[in-house]
């Protein structure tokens, strides 16, 4: 058999046109990756979970600087904004995520930072200035990670100010669609390896790729400033202390929603498409919403400006007691307000000076973490054991204003939501290696009880009149939401070393998410009874193993999840804005995840990831009360029927890497070139469901790093970038709204992804 031609001389040929220099052969090793999922610092080999990490130079090398650009680099893993909502992020991890964003409902995805839990998706859409490594854990994370995290967490983690001496970095980004960021870094040592403080500063502005010809700004823009200051202490030998105090300020507008595909019934939603995007067939019915995207659109409800602010304090102690225990706490304080504004179908339409859904949001959210945890270690017994006490409140007011168009009369909409959360919950975690299996075999055993008192008001007596001056709106109503829920989610894992490189892991996880109610609730006693909460047992077997002589590294899993009592929202009004939540019976998920890294030499390292999920519902619909003017108690049943698939479950998604490092005379040259793949994916579980169609990005970098200015003078960093470069037209959002007719149609909102991105950055460090 005739050998391949090794991948890297690809790479060496390139490079040599180039006028750089190919490199030897040699033997190359990956490196051990570490990452604290697990409470403490450990392998990523060791840790039984299906875990992605991303440390500072693979961040660069892919271009993310914030937790959007995350999405496509992990499979089964989808992190996009709320259609409308730009700053509003949600989570989905292997089809479990939150579908509809309010205060009165928690994510399904557990967000951390710096071990701080983030409680509401509002405002989640922030910069960071020096991250130092993100995990993605894929997978219900019910023990250690607590109530909302059936559908995994996410950890964010920054660099810690350090007193092992001064240390300055200046960035400066600039890009297409007129792109700044400009990051400065001060690490200043107060005194040598006992104390320092950190000081960050990160601007970001990009003007909106879709230009409003109506009133206000530009569709998409954003603008962004972030502000830490860090302070650590080493106290004595065994204890030390790191404050920090982040600041984070959004001004971005909303993304060009645009009318697509309606339904083929509603007679004259086919001109209304045709006005916005002539996608029909040979009968003037309109197709399935696969339109272009639009550069331009009128918006006649004024384009405003979001205004997001977040402050945040963060205090992690740990107390290293002697050898074998640690104690660590962790106190957290975040509080938001943001003025957004949700537009859906604010372009030009053949009803005139009318927007479909024009929500401006005024939302306060304040909460309050404290989480104690106790390490121990010992020959054959590791654990943790640890108290979680959290507390909220948040009030949102929504004010739903219309110009109204000829024979629409003029009115306003206002709607007060308040809430109250509190949660406490003890856990603990422990693992056993017993000698007399030659060590080779590790039982965990995990288990997590929760307490959730959850509060809701909400006044919508100030409403003048129902959807487009409908007679029969929303019936005003004040209205008391209070329930309690108490879980005890156990986990149990069995794992075994192959050999030193390798090893196997068989585990049962549950999780559970708490009940709650709709701030959108259509009447009384929806609001007041609230939904159910979710729960999910994952079953799990994997497989982690170096190979080759530490070349090859490949872990795959694979998993089935049991989901009952899914939390679904649906429109119980007479638009699609007002909704309540309801319970479906059970859900399943299966699939598997695989990650594999090759060094295929000292220069050269390759990197593909692959997702399957297949996923679906036990009922084929789902029926609940809503109104209905005309029945005696003003509510009558209606049914849905269910989507195959779960929401935001593609079946195939994967990601392909390749990195080139080559070291040169004047400093280091780096190159990127990956590509994600993500299939077809429903963007809702009720048919009619909008479709996100199967995309594939391309994006590259390529940098030349380590560029001496002279001895103690620091040194430079060029990097060039690009991302989407094939300009591929995407869905980030897709709804069809089931269940309401105006004016005889049903509609469809579609939001797109980003253009094509490319820019260049310039990095000054002094170390």
């Amino acid at each position: 058999m005739k050998r391949q031609q090794p991948s890297h001389k690809v790479f060496a040929t390139a490079f040599a046109l180039l006028g750089i220099p190919a490199a030897p052969w040699a033997a190359p090793v990956l490196e051990e990756v570490f990452v604290t999922a697990e409470k403490r610092i450990e392998s990523i080999q060791d840790v039984p979970i299906s875990i992605v990490a991303f440390n500072q130079e693979a961040l660069e090398n892919l271009g993310i600087s914030d937790i959007k650009d995350l999405a496509a680099q992990v499979p089964n893993v989808q992190i996009g904004e709320f259609t409308g909502s730009p700053t509003t992020v949600r989570l989905f991890i292997r089809g479990v995520g939150q579908g509809d964003v309010q205060i009165t409902q928690d994510p399904s995805v557990a967000l951390y930072m710096d071990g701080v839990y983030i409680g509401s998706s509002v405002g989640t859409a922030f910069e960071t200035a020096d991250l130092q490594r993100i995990e993605v854990l894929r997978g219900p994370q019910g023990t250690l990670y607590g109530r909302n995290a059936t559908g995994g967490a996410i950890n964010i983690i920054t660099r810690e100010a350090d007193p092992g001496g001064l240390r300055i970095k200046q960035s400066f980004n600039v890009g297409n669609l007129d792109l700044f960021r400009s990051t400065s870094l001060l690490n200043v040592p107060l005194k040598e390896d006992i104390a320092a403080v950190k000081l960050a500063y990160t601007t970001y502005s990009r003007d909106g790729w879709v230009d409003n010809l109506g009133n206000g700004e530009n569709f998409g823009i954003e603008d962004r400033e972030t502000f830490t200051g860090d302070l650590h202490w080493t106290i004595g030998d065994t204890q030390e202390m790191n404050y920090q105090y982040g600041q984070s300020a959004i001004k971005d507008t909303s993304r060009l929603s645009q009318a697509l595909g309606f339904d083929p019934q509603g007679g004259p939603g086919a001109a209304l498409v045709v006005f916005q995007n002539p996608a029909v067939n040979e009968n003037g019915i309109p197709v399935e919403a696969t339109g272009d995207r639009l550069k331009r659109a009128t918006a006649f409800d004024e384009q405003e400006t979001g205004d997001v602010q977040i402050h945040a304090h963060t205090l992690n102690y740990a107390w290293e007691i002697d050898d074998a225990l640690t104690f660590k706490s962790i106190t957290g304080y975040r509080d938001v307000n943001a003025f957004t504004q949700n537009s859906q179908v604010p372009t030009a339409s053949l009803l005139g000076q009318y927007s479909i859904t024009n929500g401006l949001s005024d939302t306060s959210f304040d909460q309050f973490t404290q989480e104690f945890q106790l390490l121990g270690d010992t020959d054959t017994l590791s654990w943790v054991g640890g108290l979680f006490y959290y507390e909220d409140e948040g009030e949102e007011t929504n004010n739903g204003n219309s110009n109204g168009s000829e024979g629409l009369p003029p009115g306003e909409k206002i709607d007060y939501t308040s809430t109250r959360n509190k949660s406490l919950a003890a856990f603990g975690q422990a693992t056993w290696t017993p000698p007399q299996l030659d060590e080779r075999w590790h039982f965990t055993l995990g288990a997590r009880y929760s307490e959730d008192k959850r509060k809701a008001y909400r006044d919508n007596s100030r409403v003048s009149f129902g959807f487009g001056g409908a007679p029969n709106g929303i019936p005003a109503f004040q209205a008391n939401y209070d329930q309690d829920f108490s879980k005890f989610n156990p986990a149990f894992t069995v794992d075994y070393d192959l050999n030193a490189n390798a090893n196997v892991y068989a585990k049962v996880v549950t999780a559970y998410k708490a009940g709650g109610t709709s701030q959108r609730s259509t009447n009384l006693p929806n609001f007041e009874e609230g939904f159910d909460p979710e729960d999910l047992t994952s079953y799990e077997i994997g497989y982690k193993g170096d190979l080759a002589e530490n070349r090859v590294r490949l872990n795959a899993a694979v998993f089935y999840m049991d989901y009952s009592d899914y939390q679904q929202s649906v429109a119980t009004g007479n638009n699609p804005g007002e909704r309540d939540f309801v319970n479906i019976d059970s859900a399943d998920i299966k699939g598997l995840e695989l990650d594999l890294t090759v060094a295929v030499t000292d220069e050269l390292t390759g990197t593909f990831s692959y997702g399957y999920l297949n996923s679906g519902f036990g009922p084929e619909t789902i029926t609940y009360l809503g109104l209905d003017a005309s029945a005696p108690s003003g509510l009558s049943e209606r049914t849905e029927q269910l989507t195959d698939d779960l929401a935001l479950a593609p079946k195939h998604s994967a990601t392909v890497s390749l990195d080139y490092t080559r070291s040169l005379g004047f400093g280091v040259f780096t190159a990127n070139l990956n590509a994600q793949y993500q299939d077809k994916i429903n963007s809702g579980v009720s048919e009619p469901s909008g479709y996100l169609d199967k995309r594939t990005l391309l994006g590259a970098t390529a940098a030349v790093s380590e560029i001496q200015l002279g001895a103690g003078y620091g040194e430079l960093k060029v990097l060039l970038w690009g991302k989407n470069l094939t300009d591929e037209e995407y869905f980030i959002g897709n709804i069809r709204q089931a269940g309401f007719d105006l004016l005889g149609f049903r509609y469809g909102v579609g939001t797109f992804g980003d253009p094509r991105t490319y820019g260049l950055t310039l990095e000054y460090e002094f170390l």
